[in-house]
């Protein structure tokens, strides 16, 4: 009788440091940086047998036994968990759903054309998808914008897995709204803007920083190249800017950089050189620093600029400086060539 007493005592002294190195084993702490994807349908067994793949756990059956009796419910999903967290903290993460998210990005700058390139690529649109959604009233209609062009914000975007292209594009869209928003509130339009424009909207606003945006990269000359704009508009003179002509011919399927004399007299509401006032909308993307620059312009009476072979430009009021330095730069980049 006293042996059959004994027995279990033994068994449980024996039993009390194997529970410690259990413990030990799944809840000791240790610095992890994790990503993983939990798929839908996977058991809480392949989950904790992937996690010793990790280096997370080096007996997945310990963590897994803990998950049984915890009553875990692993959910699909893809976690990021960095820091300093024990197996069984790791686990309780799995319980979350995160959600597997895209990303795209839409560049300053973009329009449609390059869009649909990109957003194909990264598996967010089919191809061909932006441009056919681009040519549909019913869809502009829903976002209440007259084109996607300039109504996209540029940013980079993280959107859920199941998100479809028209969802992706609306998230861009809204973004643009908010943005514009906050920078119209309690805007007051300098006079060389409501001379320009005489009724102010955001189409106009976002039109003229789309051709900001494609005039110069180089954040000084910004607000210089809308004050140009704003100038032409007012004296009624034809904005003419080559992009507005580069986009008119994408339009019709053309696609160049280097325009000839013959390019600027194509037909189009878009082409600057050949109708007065702004394009029916805007030609791209323009980033924030485009649209502050469109709200505000420069305070100078320029008419004219010509690039300068460096990445900027050269402003000038009067038409005959103008045609000298389109031939002082002229005669350089023609030297560049000959070299």
């Amino acid at each position: 009788m006293r042996r059959l007493f004994l027995l279990p005592l033994f068994l449980l002294i024996l039993l009390i440091p194997a529970s410690l190195v259990i413990d030990r084993e799944i809840s000791s702490n240790r610095k992890v940086n994790l990503e993983i994807r939990v798929d839908r349908g996977e058991s809480l067994k392949e989950v904790t047998e992937r996690l010793k793949e990790f280096n997370v756990v080096e007996h997945p059956q310990l963590l897994y036994y803990w998950g049984r009796l915890k009553g875990i419910q692993i959910r699909a999903g893809c976690y990021k968990i960095r820091g300093v967290k024990s197996p069984t903290e790791i686990l309780e993460e799995l319980t979350k759903g995160s959600p597997c998210l895209k990303r795209f990005t839409v560049p300053p700058g973009s329009d449609v054309f390059i869009l649909d390139s990109l957003m194909s690529k990264s598996g967010i649109c089919r191809k061909g998808e932006v441009l056919k959604l681009s040519k549909s009233r019913e869809f502009l209609r829903k976002l209440e914008v007259p084109s996607l062009d300039g109504y996209m914000f540029p940013d980079t975007y993280y959107i859920n897995e199941s998100s479809d292209c028209k969802q992706a594009i609306e998230i861009t869209v809204k973004r643009m709204k908010e943005e514009l928003s906050k920078l119209m509130k309690n805007y007051t339009p300098p006079e060389k803007v409501r001379r320009a424009l005489k009724e102010i909207d955001k189409n106009k606003v976002l039109t003229v920083a789309s051709i900001v945006e494609k005039e110069t990269s180089i954040s000084e000359e910004k607000p210089l190249i809308s004050a140009v704009i704003y100038n032409r508009l007012i004296r009624r003179m034809k904005v003419q800017c080559d992009p507005t002509v580069i986009y008119s011919l994408k339009l019709k399927g053309i696609f160049k950089k280097n325009l000839t004399y013959k390019d600027l007299e194509v037909k189009s509401p878009f082409n600057t050189y050949v109708v007065g006032g702004l394009p029916p909308h805007p030609i791209c993307n323009p980033s924030l620093e485009s649209i502050e620059a469109a709200l505000y312009p420069a305070n100078v009476d320029y008419l004219y600029f010509v690039a300068n072979g460096e990445g900027g430009h050269v402003f000038s009021r009067m038409y005959n400086q103008h045609l000298k330095n389109v031939r002082k730069f002229r005669r350089k980049w023609q030297r560049r060539r000959d070299l």
